[in-house]
This record gives C-alpha cells, sequence and structure tokens, in this order.
C-alpha cells in the first residue's frame, strides 16, 4: 500500500514540476523600457508609482492586465505594472524577430521602431476614404505603401490611407478623435510591422 501511494506521489510530482516548467517556457516573454519609466501598483496612471524602470532596462513579463494596456513586471524589487506604450515586448520563442506569424497565417515583417504623431479632424484621407479612429494611418508611401495592413506595437493594427507633408522616413500619423486629442497623447514611438 505504502509503495503504491509512493508511486502515485511521483506521477503527480512528475506532472506538477512539467506543467510548471512549460507554462515558464511559454511565457518567456520580455519588455524593455523606451525610456524611463514609471512602474504603478496598479494597471492605471492614477495609481501610486512604486519606482522608476529605467531607459533600455528588460525586465520579464509576469502577467498583463485584464485590458491588456499593462504589463507586470518586477522592478528594483517591486512588483508593479508599466504601460505596454511606453515598452518594447519581445517573446524568446517566436523565432525570428523580423518576422511573426498570426493565427490567421498572415506573416507580419518588422519594419524597425518609427515616430508616432496623431492627428484629428480630416475629413478625407489621400486615398479617397473617410478616417476612422483606430483604423486610419497617414504614412510615408516610400516606406509604407498605401493600402498596407500594418501592426502598430502597444497600439493595435492600422491601414495607411493618408498621407501627410510631415510624414518622411520613419514617421506614422494616427488618426484620432479630434486635434485637441492629438495634443494630448503628443509624440511616442513603436516598432512596427507590416503585413504580408
Amino acid at each position: 500500500m505504502f509503495q503504491k501511494f509512493k508511486r502515485i506521489a511521483l506521477v503527480v510530482l512528475t506532472t506538477v514540476i512539467l506543467t510548471t516548467a512549460a507554462a515558464a517556457t511559454a511565457s518567456a516573454a520580455t519588455v524593455q523600457a523606451t525610456g524611463n519609466i514609471n512602474l504603478r501598483a496598479k494597471a492605471s496612471t492614477s495609481s501610486r508609482i512604486l519606482t522608476v524602470m529605467k531607459k533600455n532596462t528588460k525586465r520579464t513579463v509576469i502577467g498583463v492586465s485584464k485590458n491588456k494596456k499593462w504589463y507586470k513586471v518586477k522592478v528594483n524589487g517591486k512588483t508593479g505594472y508599466v504601460n505596454c506604450k511606453y515598452v518594447k515586448y519581445s517573446n524568446s520563442n517566436s523565432g525570428s524577430s523580423s518576422t511573426k506569424t498570426e493565427s490567421s497565417g498572415q506573416k507580419k515583417v518588422k519594419l524597425g521602431n518609427f515616430k508616432l504623431t496623431f492627428y484629428g479632424g480630416d475629413t478625407m484621407t489621400a486615398s479617397g476614404k473617410r478616417p476612422r479612429i483606430k483604423h486610419t494611418i497617414a504614412v510615408d508611401r516610400r516606406v509604407i505603401p498605401l493600402g498596407s495592413k500594418v501592426y502598430i506595437e502597444g497600439w493595435g493594427t492600422y491601414y495607411a490611407e493618408d498621407t501627410g507633408g510631415a510624414i518622411k522616413g520613419k514617421i506614422i500619423d494616427i488618426f484620432v478623435s479630434s486635434e485637441r486629442e492629438a495634443n494630448r497623447i503628443g509624440i511616442r514611438h513603436a516598432n512596427v510591422y507590416l503585413y504580408k
């Protein structure tokens, strides 16, 4: 009876160890700060600041907030949240950093880190379409062809439907609800991928 109990306990323990190892491997993702950013106690800009994550510091992702806009990490011995807009995300299990594959089978080719600006108030784009929030971006057509589907890390999927005189090189202008909103957001930076 004791031998049987020992065998069952060994099987259970082995299963727990293998499951834990698999989970750790699957979540082996890191974030790197694009500037000095605040580590907050909760996933909110109004939450208490615990410490500062210095520019270029890399940390392992412990979790993600429910709204998927904050990463849970440990910095200077304190566990808290950093906003995904201010970090570069990388998954060590994704293989090549230049190409990612979506579950739909579409591939994304990394174009590099772009400067993000924001605009609002327009009623027509260079492609003849009405601009839409969380959809339309203005690009330099020599870098990103009009009509392209683009993924902006931390912001989502957009469509290159517009151009602008100030949009030269690695700059993307994201359409938002108003000029006031554009001024509030300011300038950001993010990795950009082109769907193939």
